[in-house]
């Protein structure tokens, strides 16, 4: 089985879950691809970044990180590109709280300044899209370029209320609610083989 890759939903800040899966993923493949959405309204977000700079400097694990519009928030209020209320609407406030303790008065100058620099490189660092043969990985379904004909794609971003992946002929819908709705689970989907692994989120 080490010769399939492991695409990653939406983890959305929930450290334990991501932590749950790795430890399945890690026993069937040597290729993870997270699908973006890496951060926000779960409380851990700071973890999962160092979770996922650990992933990079393992030499033993080809590790690829796509960029979800809420790690492309956090990287904005970051520098200063985006209003800082948008970014608390999309769930940032519990970014903020893994990052500052106890936040006070000027919480995104706090936020800023408690972000390291690996942190902010690694969000910079986060590609749109990869593909490999007729596989095509992206955050949404619809990307900005032409899918060639024949691919099957994979992708998170789409909330799939009964918390099982979607898995059409021709594609794959794996964002299956962690950190994002009561009884959210975080999906690996494996390819070829088209199965997939689920944990539930626990945050005790």
């Amino acid at each position: 089985m080490l010769d399939e890759i492991a695409f990653i939903g939406d983890v959305h800040g929930e450290a334990r879950a991501l932590e749950d899966v790795l430890s399945l993923a890690k026993q069937r493949v040597r290729r993870l691809v997270f699908l973006g959405d890496l951060v926000n309204r779960g409380p851990s977000s700071k973890r999962v970044l160092e979770i996922l700079a650990e992933l990079r400097a393992d030499s033993s694990l080809e590790t690829v990180l796509l960029a979800g519009n809420h790690d492309q928030a956090l990287l904005d209020v970051l520098t200063g590109a985006t209003r800082e209320d948008e970014f608390l609407r999309m769930g940032g406030a519990a970014t903020i709280r893994s990052y500052v303790d106890p936040p006070y008065r000027d919480v995104f100058g706090q936020l800023r300044a408690a972000v390291p620099a690996s942190h902010k490189q690694l969000l910079e660092s986060l590609t749109v899209e990869w593909r490999s043969g007729d596989v095509v990985a992206r955050h949404r379904l619809n990307g900005p370029d032409k899918t060639p004909r024949g691919s099957f794609v994979i992708a998170g971003h789409a909330v799939q209320r009964d918390r099982k992946p979607r898995i059409e002929p021709s594609s794959a819908l794996i964002d299956t609610g962690c950190g994002t709705v009561r009884d959210g689970r975080l999906t690996a989907f494996y390819w070829p083989s088209r199965t997939w692994d689920q944990v539930a989120v626990s945050r005790e």
